[in-house]
């Protein structure tokens, strides 16, 4: 029997049915041998209780709002003590699953952004319509978060010109006015995995069955706890 994974899912903000779609996520991981606590308290970021979870996955959107002031009632900045927690995280080899709006996170701490790869530049970066239909295109079919999934269609909020600030292995993209648009990708922090997947809006985006391989797996590569694919691990 394989060990029991460790998940933290941080929810909560703006413009998402995050107490919903975070239940969905847990219960999907679930059959991937994860178990998570779901919180929308950004206190057990500079807990000692963040280190015993294997998994940090960010299912949330909580930033400074300057650049949104209708949404300032929502408006949050990440402490120093959060920061050193999240590192203490990333230094113990320990991953990060982020997932869609995430992405807008933390935007006032800049090592965020080296952190997961790209983030959302508000003056560039947005999005199409919450609709189905949108075709997500495989990049890598030997990568185990990819391991037996084609190119599939998606009901979802269709990010696109996020910014990208280092190296990314490119996982999953769609196109956008003709020009390719990466949608899910892995990066490294020094040791620590790291997993970007901009699918996620909204319950129907959750009901996709590639999307629930896409983060299962996602969990096990991040995790380091990779099963049937575990050569590529």
């Amino acid at each position: 029997m394989t060990k029991t994974i460790r998940n933290l899912i941080l929810t909560g903000g703006v413009a998402h049915d995050y107490e919903v779609t975070s239940k969905m996520l847990s219960d999907i991981l679930k059959k991937g041998n994860v178990q998570s606590k779901i919180t929308d308290d950004f206190n057990i970021l500079k807990s000692p209780k963040l280190q015993r979870f294997d998994i940090l996955t960010l299912n949330c959107v909580r930033w400074s709002c300057k650049q949104t002031p209708q949404w300032k009632d929502w408006a949050f900045v990440v402490s120093s003590d959060q920061k050193e927690g999240i590192m203490r995280f990333l230094k113990a080899r320990k991953g990060i699953m982020a997932l869609h709006a995430a992405i807008i996170n933390f935007d006032t701490w800049s090592e965020f952004r080296k952190i997961l790869g790209g983030y959302w530049k508000w003056s560039e970066s947005s999005h199409g319509p919450y609709q189905r239909g949108y075709k997500m295109y495989i990049m890598d079919h030997n990568h185990p978060i990819t391991h037996g999934i084609q190119d599939f269609e998606i009901h979802d909020e269709l990010y696109h010109t996020l910014h990208i600030t280092k190296p990314i292995h490119l996982l999953v993209a769609t196109l956008w006015e003709e020009k390719l648009q990466p949608i899910a990708w892995i990066t490294q922090y020094n040791s620590a995995r790291i997993y970007y997947n901009a699918l996620g809006d909204g319950v129907e985006s959750f009901q996709c069955k590639e999307f629930q391989q896409l983060l299962i797996q996602g969990a096990l590569w991040v995790s380091n706890a990779c099963t049937h694919q575990t050569k590529l691990c």
